[in-house]
Parts: structure tokens; C-alpha cells; sequence
């Protein structure tokens, strides 16, 4: 079987496009979800998310209707594990 199943919405793209690049709460980039999860209802698709990987957005997003959600990429990762381990050594106390 071939077909679409998934719109995935490149939100840095997206926001680039838009002149406003990195302003995922912006309500411009809302209302472009909502258009894009509407016409996904209407045609039995399933909306993807990508380039949003602060969890309060993404919880925004994910409730709005996207349900391919990119959870993040290898440097958010990585970036995430450096973080989290500086933050360890840095409390502990000699």
C-alpha cells in the first residue's frame, strides 16, 4: 500500500519561512498547526512534529493533535547528557 500517512510539520522550517525563526509559541506558528491538524482530520492523516523539543511546546503541540512527534536529535541528546552530568559533578562537594 503506498499513500501519505503522516504531514510532519519541520517546525525550525517552518519558523524560518515565517520571518520568525525559533519562535515555536508564536501564535502565527499555532494557528499554522491547527490548519495543518484540521485538514489531517479531514483526510485521515496523522500530524508529525519536529524541531520542538522543550517539553512545555511540545506539550502544546502534542495536545493540539500532532502524534508523530520527533522527541529530539543527536545533539539534543547529547547536549542534554553533558548538561545533566555537569550539573552532577558541579554539586558535588569535596
Amino acid at each position: 500500500m503506498s499513500g501519505v500517512d503522516v504531514l510532519l510539520i519541520g517546525t525550525n522550517d517552518l519558523t524560518l519561512e515565517m520571518g520568525i525563526p525559533g519562535q515555536f509559541d508564536e501564535p502565527r506558528v499555532a494557528a499554522a498547526y491547527e490548519r495543518v491538524v484540521a485538514a489531517c482530520k479531514r483526510h485521515g492523516k496523522h500530524v508529525g512534529m519536529g524541531g520542538i523539543y522543550d517539553p512545555p511546546t511540545m506539550e502544546k503541540y502534542i495536545r493540539m493533535g500532532a502524534r508523530f512527534v520527533l522527541g529530539g536529535s543527536d545533539l539534543s541528546f547529547i547536549m542534554a547528557g553533558g548538561q545533566a552530568r555537569t550539573q552532577f559533578l558541579r554539586g558535588i562537594q569535596p
